[in-house]
């Protein structure tokens, strides 16, 4: 069992006071840390969501196996003109309790709220974070040497990934710009390819969005 800790207001990023100020959150009351990762207690994020005004335009089940207790949920929200596509995972690996459908909904709105408030990576729901999560200081970026080749890096290319990657593409509000969408579309195929193989990539239920994309672009390139 993790120990919950009261959080050091000074270590706080600014950007985070500013935001609860405005909220009239009381830090001491809806911050905690959780393995090293200051958290925010669901239910101000909860009311943070309807202070604010952010409307959940969809959640979307996009993986589901009730036996083995998976679920993905894709949830679309929005706040003030700006929109965000993110993700609520439940499994065994990161979930404990009898309700993965209702976490993994729980999970994709508090970040989707998180986000769109803008404090999401300097405080994270108390749900997100799992015995194995690893917060990264905002404040320290890890330096990437120069010379690391492209296709060292470790992504973890499986579903939720690529889910995500096409609605990024297929969202981009810069319709015109369809040589920076063809870059993006062949960087995705580069890394399922390097991950699964294209020959098990083509045989699953994402592909034919991915050639669905990949074809209007080229289409727009021609014109």
């Amino acid at each position: 069992m993790y120990k919950n800790t009261k959080v050091d207001l000074n270590k706080v990023d600014p950007i985070v006071k500013n935001i609860l100020n405005e909220l009239k959150f009381n830090p001491d009351d809806c911050l905690w840390n959780k393995h090293n990762a200051v958290c925010m207690k669901h239910k101000y994020i909860e009311i943070a969501g309807q202070n604010k005004g952010v409307i959940i335009e969809s959640l979307d089940e996009i993986e589901k196996n009730s036996k083995e207790g998976v679920v993905a949920i894709k949830c679309t929200a929005s706040l003030d003109g700006n929109r965000v596509i993110t993700y609520g995972e439940a499994t065994p690996k990161n979930n404990t309790n009898a309700y993965p459908y209702a976490m993994a909904e729980k999970r994709a709105i508090d970040r989707a709220v998180l986000k769109l408030i803008g404090i999401h990576g300097f405080v994270y729901s108390e749900d997100e974070v799992d015995n194995n999560f690893e917060s990264m200081p905002i404040n320290k970026p890890i330096a990437k040497p120069i010379t690391k080749p492209i296709n060292q890096q470790q992504d973890k290319v499986d579903k939720v990934y690529i889910a995500t990657a096409l609605d990024k593409i297929e969202n981009n509000s810069d319709k015109k710009n369809s040589s920076g969408l063809r870059k993006d579309i062949e960087n995705l195929k580069s890394k399922i390819n390097q991950s699964m193989g294209w020959d098990a990539f083509i045989k699953t239920d994402q592909f034919p969005k991915f050639n669905a994309l990949r074809n209007q672009i080229t289409k727009q390139q021609r014109s």
